[in-house]
């Protein structure tokens, strides 16, 4: 008589100590990866864990994950460098399997973005271990791949210290003037009173003199361009050194894409910019509403 029986968990070949590691080739712990600030945008890195020695004869499930004490022994290594802050990543997929016949994981999948919240010409970094192998940490080999990020120099300028000047008319406190150069470009903004005509008009201080070449506007996303209207259709630009004396930089059809447009000026020194609507869409938050007003998100400068 030949008796058959069924395998069970208690049955699979148990690893041995530290045999899971990232892979990577030899010699390297750094995954670098260069960044712009220019917009948000999602990056997507990948990561695998192997086995060493044969292949697994049975699955494995390893668990990645981002390991904030580990930044102590990349500056030991490597020199100064920021910790990538929890709103610029998400570990999309840290647990991946090694499947039995392989010797080599799904790939465990970090999203990257936000980009614009961070500062240029800096180096940011992710730790990132093997917490677990089947539960348990024995099996690790407790090697840190570090994901290095350097920031390119971004072509808005700061807008810290930025005050507004003045203005025309402004909807409420909530959509003030002020909008337009707080930390969002896309949410909050600046509403010119209903039913004010055009122009509607924003003028900022710099508080010193800068050099730009462009200006950059944002209109709301939550307005639905083009079908709720509010958006300019034509600007004016001026600028100014002492906030008296204007110059004229040019009038600008509207050429909205992706909710923002940017206009080119030319190599431009001033301390003010004096931002003008002369003409929108008019607001339709319903079919049987219309309204005379403009929606500004952001405004920026660019090198």
């Amino acid at each position: 008589m030949v008796l058959f029986t069924a395998c069970s968990k208690d049955d699979r070949v148990a690893l041995a100590d530290r045999s899971v590691s990232i892979q990577l080739a030899n010699g390297l712990d750094t995954l670098q990866t260069p960044m712009t600030l220019d917009k948000d945008s999602t990056i997507v890195l990948d990561l695998k864990a192997a086995l060493k020695g044969e292949a697994a004869s049975n699955d494995h499930w390893v668990t990645f994950a981002v390991d904030t004490t580990r930044m102590l022994e990349y500056r030991s290594k490597y020199g100064d460098a920021m910790l990538l802050p929890t709103s610029c990543y998400l570990l999309f997929k840290p647990d991946v399997r090694i499947a039995s016949g392989s010797s080599v994981s799904e790939a465990a999948q970090f999203n990257i973005g936000h980009q614009t919240r961070l500062v240029g010409n800096s180096i940011y970094v992710l730790p990132v271990v093997i917490k677990t192998v089947d539960g348990k940490e024995d099996f690790s080999d407790n090697r840190t791949v570090y994901l290095v990020f350097k920031t390119a120099q971004p072509k808005d300028l700061d807008r810290v210290g930025w005050e507004i000047a003045g203005y025309s008319t402004q909807l409420s406190s909530t959509n003030a003037a002020a909008k337009t150069i707080d930390v969002s470009n896309t949410t909050t903004f600046w509403a010119s009173a209903l039913n004010q005509p055009m122009p509607q008009w924003i003028s900022i201080d710099f508080k010193k003199d800068i050099i730009f070449s462009s200006l950059k506007f944002y209109i709301p996303t939550t307005n639905k361009y083009p079908n709720n209207g509010a958006y300019p259709t034509s600007v004016k630009i001026e600028t100014s050194m002492d906030g008296t004396i204007w110059v004229n930089k040019g009038v600008f059809a509207g050429d909205i894409v992706d909710y923002q447009q940017t206009i080119n000026l030319g190599i431009t020194t001033a301390r003010y910019v004096r931002f003008t609507v002369l003409s929108a869409a008019k607001y339709t938050p319903a079919p049987t509403l219309l309204y005379e007003t403009v929606f500004i998100s952001g405004i920026v400068l660019r090198r």
